[in-house]
């Protein structure tokens, strides 16, 4: 019998942590995060990483903002984090938001070409002279399966896989290494947590105002002093709050960009995971309890 591995997935603010933490301490299970910016430590505002000492968390807090960090090696750390959590009879629990670290992990990752130097930059100015959507609209032709999860304002990856089609002749999704990830070795089970979006909006505007009460703006001023990595430096609230420090926004203003921008982001990770038919989604707009309780009847 195949050993069980859970995951809690959905868009920012939708709940996964508190989902994942009742979850686990249910099913005496412990908590990999799978979020590419909750691995760092000192961005607690930004990131929102939340740790129960009453369970085991795994990939939270633990390297350095002036690191770099990518689904190579959160598959590297993910991998051991499994093996250490069923070694003590315990049920690994997935909890976060990046589904490209998802999908990776699942579905194995292919050993991607060398970079073209001459190649990208061309790429990049085909971009700068007939716009992003025009760049996007040709990933379609050669990659819709990419094309339909990446935002057209998402250059860097837009033209990555445009890249390895050139370079390779084939598409992006069809490009994988001879590991098929973790999907078939475990009995993968993968909740999406569903919220209208009116209600989902109010929760990241919450979120937001909560962010700047709890000190983000002195958070970022902290991190403006260190050489952040460049994925780091994507996360949401940084550009924002250095806007801010940079008296380019008022504080309003400000709060007014973070939180569009996270509406954006959400919405892209819904595209992402809606895609994916392997998903089951669960009503989050009601109590936590009976969100559980429903994710533990169909997972057994």
């Amino acid at each position: 019998m195949k050993q069980k591995i859970i995951f809690i997935l959905g868009p920012t603010a939708s709940g996964k942590t508190e989902v994942a933490i009742e979850l686990a301490k249910r099913l005496n299970g412990e908590i990999i995060s799978c979020d590419s910016m909750q691995v760092y430590e000192n961005m607690d505002i930004i990131t929102q990483g939340v740790i129960d000492p009453a369970i085991g968390h795994h990939l939270v807090k633990v390297i350095s903002p002036e690191e770099e960090f990518n689904a190579v090696k959160f598959i590297e750390m993910a991998t051991r984090a499994i093996c250490s959590i069923l070694k003590k009879g315990k049920v690994p629990i997935f909890v976060g938001g990046t589904g490209l670290y998802v999908k990776r992990l699942l579905d194995g990752i292919f050993s991607a070409p060398e970079k073209d130097v001459k190649l990208r930059r061309a790429l990049e100015e085909l971009a700068k002279e007939k716009g992003n959507v025009y760049l996007h609209n040709e990933l379609k032709k050669v990659d819709p399966e990419t094309a339909a999860v990446l935002h057209f304002n998402d250059v860097r990856r837009i033209v990555r896989a445009l890249e390895i089609f050139k370079l390779t002749g084939g598409e992006l999704t069809d490009k994988k290494n001879d590991s098929r990830g973790i999907f078939n070795k475990y009995d993968c089970r993968m909740f999406g947590l569903s919220l209208p979006r009116d209600v989902l909006y109010a929760r990241i505007e919450a979120r937001v105002e909560a962010m700047f009460d709890e000190g983000l703006v002195e958070e970022v001023k902290a991190l403006k002093k260190r050489a952040l990595s460049l994925t780091a430096s994507k996360a949401l609230g940084v550009k924002e709050a250095e806007a801010y420090l940079d008296g380019k926004m008022n504080l309003e203003e400000t709060k007014k960009e973070l939180k569009k921008n996270t509406r954006h982001y959400a919405k892209r990770q819904l595209t992402w995971f809606r895609s994916d038919g392997r998903i089951e989604w669960i009503d989050a707009n009601r109590d936590i309890k009976k969100i559980v309780n429903e994710i533990l009847i169909k997972q057994s």
